[in-house]
């Protein structure tokens, strides 16, 4: 009996089976390689767009500017004369008559200009107002300015209170230091927020935020008033006409 191996047809067909198999395995090979390439292509596009996207969002997210005025010490002058205090205040300090954010609630007050920095004819130009008492001393004092001007100008009412600490920064910058970052609380929008009469037009954003601390063992009361008015804005239908202003008031406790 002829071996099966030396048929020729059974040799045939080995070969063919062999030659399926090796064509199988390379499918197998070139299916599992596409799904790798594929599944890496897919990775790599989606961490490309998170990446655009969280661009996106931070391209989108309002930013602080350098400041460019230098806020007063209000601290430093407390005690001082009037003189002296005018003196120390420099930046082209001008007593003017002036109304302001806010009263000191002295029958003495001064208010004084910083004539040497920069204003608009909206915003205006910062100002210092100081509470003298029946010696003629400094016992309380204000700084008020733009909001521009601390490199706060692009940012709306309720971020420049939650997210950027306009109220810390500036308490900071008057000498009041132990504030902590993240302390001052923005109310409900309806405690600030201000309409026309169509009740849909926001007209006035205005917030007083008030707070006691201790300052080189001397007890400190504290008022920061933000005020962001759009009745300007709103006449020119452009945001840009927003006049934003922001003050500070410190007195002896």
């Amino acid at each position: 009996m002829q071996n099966m191996q030396d048929n020729p047809r059974n040799k045939k067909g080995i070969t063919w089976l062999v030659v399926c198999v090796v064509v199988l395995v390379l499918a197998a090979i070139g299916i599992i390689a596409a799904l790798v390439i594929n599944s890496q292509s897919t990775l790599y596009m989606t961490a490309a767009q998170e990446d655009v996207e969280e661009q996106n969002s931070k391209a989108s997210e309002p930013l602080l500017t350098s400041p460019t005025t230098q806020v007063i010490d209000l601290v430093s002058l407390m005690g001082m004369s009037k003189d002296d205090a005018i003196q120390a205040i420099g930046h082209g300090a001008t007593v003017q008559d002036l109304e302001t954010l806010s009263s000191l609630g002295f029958s003495n007050e001064v208010v004084v200009l910083l004539a040497d920095e920069k204003g608009d004819t909206y915003s205006g130009t910062p100002t210092v107002t100081l509470g003298l008492d029946s010696k003629g001393n400094v016992a309380a004092a204000s700084y008020e300015a733009p909001c521009d001007l601390l490199g706060y100008g692009d940012v709306a009412f309720a971020p420049a209170v939650k997210q950027f600490h306009i109220v810390e920064f500036i308490l900071d910058k008057v000498g009041l230091t132990g504030i902590e970052v993240g302390s001052v609380e923005l109310p409900d929008a309806s405690e600030y927020s201000t309409y026309e009469s169509d009740r849909k037009t926001l007209l006035r954003e205005h917030y007083s935020f008030t707070g006691d601390t201790t300052q080189d063992d001397q007890a400190y009361s504290w008022e920061v008033t933000l005020d962001y008015d759009y009745s300007e804005a709103n006449k020119e239908s452009n945001l840009a006409y927003t006049v934003k202003r922001v003050s500070v008031a410190i007195m002896k406790d």
